[in-house]
Formats: C-alpha cells, structure tokens, sequence
C-alpha cells in the first residue's frame, strides 16, 4: 500500500505516492512515468524496491491524481521542474539525494532534475529515455502530426498497442487498459498531445549538450524491441551524451519493469547496489 501526498505546483497539485521503507533510515527512490500513464506503471517493480528504498512515485500533471491547471502547459521540459519542486519536498520530508528511474519522458524529466538540483540526485536509471534520438524533419513532423487532437484520439491506443506488444502479460494488460481512457477523456488527451508537441522544443535535444551529468551515475536501460523509441535510432544520442554510462539491452519494449519486471531488477541490482550505495 502506498501513502499519497500532493504538492503544489504551478502546473497543478501533484500526487506523490510513498511507500517502502521509512526515508529517515533508508535511501529514497524517484519514480518518473512515461506519456500517457501514472505511478501505477511501476507496480510490478515497487513491492521489491520498497524492502530496501523509501520509494515516491509521482503521478505528472493531469495523469493519475493529478491535476492540471493548463494542459497547454504541460510540456516535458516542465516535467522536469515538476520533478525539482517535488524532490525539494521530498527533502523537506525525510529524504535524502534521490536515485531517479524515469521511463520515456520521465528518463528526460530525470536528467533536467539532475541538472537543476544536483543536490538531490545520486544517480539515474534512464529507462528508454527520451531526448537522444535525431531531432530532424521527420520526427519534428511526427510530433506535429501526433500532437493534432484527430491524430492523437486514435494514435494513443494504437501506439500503446506497438510499444506493449500484442502478448500482453498482467504487468502490462493495466497499462494498455489505462491508455484505452485517454481518448475520451479531454483534458488527459490534451496533456498527451501537448507532451508530444513540446519534443520538437530544441532543448529536448540531450547529445547537443553531450557530454551530459559527468559525475553523476547513470545507467540506461532499453528494450530493444520497442517499435516507439527504438535503440537503434537512440544509440549513436546515447553513446555521445553519456559516453561512460553502462547499457543493459532487455528483449522487451517500452515499459520492460512491467513486461519483465524480474529482468529488469536484475538489468539494475548492480547500479544500485555499486553506484548508489544500496544492497538489493
């Protein structure tokens, strides 16, 4: 069972569900979810996680508990000051530096928070990621396309389709039925859309920066057989931006810690146990 907060955001109030161990006596843990979805994407991994971590997952604005205040606004470099001013809370709570998992754009989100309170971060686990595939004309038109309501009403569930496969195991199946909702519910689509919309923001573009977080652990976890973010298109991003990170290929798609959350446990001890200073 998870305990909820809510923090208070320019964005919306922002739900954080704590579970685990007490954060006074064990590491904290970060949860970053993708687009669409909610804390509940973790809940395969969290019950394992929760004997060692004092674990916060959020839900962003506008998905799960969440409110949101302008789903215009919502955009993926606001998830990152969405994750700073929860993590400050967090700090204010108990916790200590925080080790970060974030999925797709929670992986960006992680590595904003990293860079504006470094303070507070130990070390990230960047789970197909997004940010480090080629910003060019065709994706930029992807975007766009995506993030057109006609478009994004029938794309939603049929991407959920692609990038949790067709084999839908019971850590997945809540994930798809969750993303079945977003059509017809307004003001979730028009998060979705907006987060699409917002990756053709320059800034979204991580190996311009490389190399990024030069002393920060980081590790990067990808399905490789994700048809959405594929590790092909990502690798040469990756290898630039985060020469030194350690790489786990897992033979899932998007959301590996609920297709194959034993795998992907075992694709992260190490990183957690050597590099942010934990026993699994």
């Amino acid at each position: 069972m998870s305990t909820p907060i809510t923090v208070l955001t320019r964005y919306g109030e922002v739900v954080v569900h704590l579970s685990g161990r007490s954060p006074t006596d064990a590491p904290g843990l970060l949860l970053l979810h993708a687009n669409p979805g909610d804390h509940r994407d973790f809940d395969q991994i969290v019950p394992t996680l929760g004997k060692t971590w004092a674990v916060a997952a959020i839900d962003w604005p506008g998905y799960g508990g969440s409110t949101v205040v302008d789903p215009d606004a919502i955009t993926v470099d606001a998830l990152g000051d969405v994750a700073v001013h929860v993590s400050k809370t967090l700090a204010q709570r108990g916790f200590g530096a925080l080790t970060v998992i974030g999925n797709s754009v929670g992986g960006y989100a992680a590595v904003r928070l990293a860079e504006r309170a470094p303070d507070l971060v130990r070390g990230l686990v960047l789970v197909q990621s997004a940010g480090f595939a080629p910003r060019n004309l065709l994706t930029r038109a992807m975007f766009h396309l995506i993030s057109r309501p006609w478009v994004a009403r029938r794309f939603v569930v049929a991407n959920a389709r692609l990038y949790l496969g067709s084999r839908r195991n019971e850590g997945v199946r809540p994930l798809f039925e969750r993303a079945r909702e977003i059509p017809g519910d307004p003001i979730r689509l028009a998060v979705y859309r907006g987060l699409w919309r917002s990756l053709d923001d320059p800034r979204v573009d991580l190996p311009a920066a490389s190399p990024l977080l030069p002393d920060l652990p980081v590790q990067v976890v990808w399905g490789r057989n994700d048809p959405t973010n594929p590790w092909l298109v990502n690798r040469r991003g990756i290898a630039r931006a985060l020469p030194g990170a350690p790489v786990a290929l897992l033979p899932t798609r998007h959301e590996p810690f609920a297709e194959a959350p034993g795998l992907f446990l075992d694709a992260v001890r190490e990183f957690l146990t050597t590099c942010a200073g934990v026993r699994q």
